[in-house]
């Protein structure tokens, strides 16, 4: 009986025009483990917003933290009352002897819009001569920050007793009237 039925079969796909035949493959894979379901999770809009908030607040902190000048520590007196010689530094304004301006040339000056302000950190010995120049704000163009810093470089300040060294900021406005310069102490 199962002969005719699939005689009968065949002779009906037969009839069949080609392009209509089909071949169907079922397969049933048999896992000897427990099946693992493949489902992926989505994170929702404020979970994903949770996340990138703290990231944000993380890289800030990380940020304000490595950038964050500390305060030089002082000794403290013995007395209680403060030196005479610390008292007249914290009194005394930064005082350079020698400013050096850089020469700007005309041709640079002439693309000047405005003003371009560049601060350039400078540490300096007790003598008064200047160890250490780097960019603080190196402001919107580097040539102008490579002037500033060249001319920082020769910057001479007043001599200290002290043997501390001393961070002072250089602050430099070019525009195309001219340079100025001044400078603060950061301690």
């Amino acid at each position: 009986m199962e002969s005719q039925a699939i005689s009968v079969a065949a002779a009906k796909s037969q009839s069949v025009t080609p392009s209509t035949r089909r071949l169907v493959i079922r397969l049933e894979i048999i896992s000897k483990g427990a099946p693992c379901p493949l489902v992926r999770r989505r994170l929702n809009r404020g979970a994903l917003l949770l996340i990138l908030g703290a990231v944000a607040v993380l890289l800030s902190w990380v940020g304000i933290s490595v950038f964050r000048t500390e305060p030089a520590s002082t000794p403290a007196a013995t007395e209680g009352a403060p030196s005479s010689e610390s008292q007249s530094q914290a009194s005394a304004p930064p005082s350079p002897i020698s400013e050096v301006i850089p020469e700007v040339p005309r041709s640079a000056q002439k693309t000047i819009r405005g003003t371009v302000r560049v601060s350039v950190r400078v540490i300096v010995d007790k003598e008064g001569t200047v160890l250490v120049a780097t960019s603080d704000d190196p402001g919107p163009s580097r040539y102008f920050e490579w002037l500033a810093i060249q001319a920082s470089k020769k910057w001479i300040f007043a001599p200290m007793d002290s043997e501390e060294r001393r961070i002072m900021l250089v602050r430099f406005n070019f525009t195309r009237a001219g340079t100025t310069a001044r400078a603060n102490s950061l301690q």
